[in-house]
């Protein structure tokens, strides 16, 4: 169960098979880290010919929801390094693409999201590209072989798997690996802030510095300075949030509910 604080300052990072039959198997390999590795380019055949004449345009949207969807998999049946094109009335990427929901905003002063949460998912958003791109090159050196359509089939299944495993590696990535380390860091920050001097010490200097004054935030950064009591960082939550900055949170947390993610 997450509190009600966690869900909203998770909330704030959001801007936001049917499986074929059995075929030979090209598994994505763990990424240890970063690869800068270059989609091989497909060979043409004869065989693949009768897919680039049927196929008709991409469908915009959700035309598939899986590499291994039978529309993704006629796709790479045609070429192997296809990639769907961002949805053309909301312009967001495809959910097929290792890109898509890796920048996410903060909209407002969280600095877990800009040095924990934000550089973690640009390492999975790498490692899932490097993923992608050893994907199609085994795509392009098994179609070479083929002559026949069934063939190319084959191997547009098997791509298609792993591709699709590549992603289900990145939300992993994601949900296990960086929410988990913002939560942390979240936590951390707040108990820091309740617990500790800076919440009396905000307190003061909001109270000696009104709102409605034009210089109140020169006045407030000033005050805390003064006061010793508080972090450049909790300065900040001071200043944004002042004494409700992860209040939710430490209630739940008081009262025995479980926190963990």
């Amino acid at each position: 169960m997450r509190p009600r604080g966690l869900a909203l300052a998770l909330s704030l990072l959001a801007a936001c098979t049917k499986s074929p039959p059995r075929s030979p198997r090209l598994a994505p390999e763990p990424v240890a880290a970063p690869l800068a590795i270059a989609p091989a380019p497909t060979v043409g055949v004869d065989a693949g010919a009768a897919f680039d004449a049927a196929l008709p345009p991409a469908a915009p949207g959700p035309w598939a929801s899986a590499w291994t969807d039978p529309a993704a998999v006629a796709r790479l049946a045609a070429d192997c390094n296809f990639r769907p094109a961002p949805d053309p009335e909301t312009e967001e990427g495809s959910p097929l693409l290792c890109d898509t929901d890796i920048e996410q905003q903060s909209c407002s002063y969280d600095p877990c999201h800009e040095n924990v949460d934000q550089p973690c998912r640009r390492v999975c958003g790498r490692s899932c590209t490097s993923c992608d791109a050893r994907c199609r090159g085994a795509c392009g050196r098994c179609r070479a072989s083929c002559h026949d359509e069934a063939c190319v089939r084959a191997c547009a299944a098997s791509c298609g798997q792993c591709l699709q495993g590549c992603l289900t590696e990145k939300d992993r990535c994601l949900t296990a690996g960086c929410s988990a380390r913002y939560q942390e860091c979240y936590r951390r920050s707040v108990s820091h802030y309740r617990n500790g001097p800076c919440l009396p010490s905000c307190s003061r200097c909001l109270h000696a510095c009104p709102t409605e004054d034009e210089n109140h935030q020169r006045c407030l950064s000033r005050c805390l300075i003064r006061d010793h009591a508080c972090t450049a960082e909790e300065r900040q939550h001071c200043a944004w949030d002042g004494l409700s900055y992860g209040e939710e949170s430490m209630e739940e947390l008081d009262a025995g509910v479980d926190a963990s993610p």
